[in-house]
């Protein structure tokens, strides 16, 4: 069976966004399952989708996604963090023994952290960063596998430890580390006004060479040219053998964007911001703060089957 944008694709139907409650499943043309068949794969977001705005893992969400595994439906996760001190935190508690998507889709790496995938910023890119950053006085990080580095360390950089980043290193000249340090993306950070003000100038400087997303307030990615978490999903579903029809995504920011078009199913948290919420075929009622993901499981995932089963006795 074809996804709902498959099946638009095939009749020249121009693609339509479908918005819904998960109180109503069915009401634009998916099924439960998102009319693929039953959901296969999960794959999520972290901040701002699996984990609440205090950064937790709630029992509610820790439950929903063992049961899925029970079942035989594995969650993988797509972040655009490093695999850094958080990952301690999270992947024991569910259970995980799949691989991930990290850097917005720039480095997938195996259960056991090993790297099965890997794309980093050009140089010419890089140095450019470095002298936009200067020139309008944003700080600016850069991540390079599983480190973060700095000219210096301030307020901005300091937002990063909340999230349970790699802690930023400070290194002076930022210069000195291109082409001697991997770089895989770079991340301008300021207040969201001067960020607003910047980026018009990063997309003047930049266009064709790189792309720019965002995932937090007051800060802008830049990423290897066409770089995405959906691309970095895209890879990683190729690798397991999974067609993306039969994959469950959920995001909450501009940076979950092209995962969410992929999936068979794009699911937007009730916080999600505007571009993913177009993106998505769902929109929760619930936040993350309100247990989002474990809401999406059970009607997407669990009840489906649980109904499978049903009919079948």
């Amino acid at each position: 069976m074809r996804s709902f944008r498959a099946s638009q694709r095939a009749s020249g139907a121009a693609p339509t966004t479908c918005r819904r409650s998960l109180r109503t499943p069915n009401a634009v043309g998916h099924s439960a399952s998102g009319g693929t068949g039953l959901i296969k794969l999960i794959a999520t977001d972290v901040d701002g989708t699996l984990l609440n705005h205090r950064q937790e893992l709630t029992a509610g969400v820790e439950e929903a996604v063992k049961a899925a595994r029970e079942l035989g439906v594995p969650l993988v996760v797509a972040t655009g963090k490093a695999r850094g001190p958080w990952v301690a935190d999270v992947l024991p508690r569910l259970g995980l023994d799949t691989p991930g998507v990290f850097l917005q889709g720039l480095l997938v790496y195996d259960a056991e952290g090993r790297r099965l995938y890997d794309q980093r910023l050009p140089d010419d890119v890089a140095r450019d960063c470095i002298e936009l950053a200067e020139r309008e006085g944003v700080t600016l990080t850069a991540y390079c596998g599983e480190r973060i580095l700095c000219a210096a360390t301030d307020a901005h950089t300091d937002r990063l430890n909340f999230y349970k980043e790699p802690p930023p290193e400070a290194v002076g000249d930022m210069r000195r580390q291109v082409g001697v340090t991997e770089m895989h993306k770079m991340i301008f950070m300021a207040d969201q006004s001067k960020i607003d003000a910047l980026r018009p100038h990063a997309e003047a400087l930049l266009g064709g060479r790189a792309s720019l997303t965002t995932a937090l307030t007051g800060m802008l990615e830049v990423l290897p040219l066409g770089a995405s978490k959906g691309e970095g999903l895209r890879w990683l579903l190729a690798h397991l053998g999974v067609e993306p029809q039969h994959v469950m995504a959920l995001g909450d920011g501009e940076n979950d964007v092209e995962m969410l078009q992929l999936a068979g199913l794009g699911v937007a948290m009730g916080n999600a911001g505007p571009k993913a919420k177009a993106a998505a075929d769902v929109v929760l009622d619930e936040t993350n703060d309100q247990d989002g993901v474990a809401a999406a499981i059970r009607a997407y995932v669990l009840e489906p089957r649980v109904a499978t089963v049903s009919v079948q006795a």
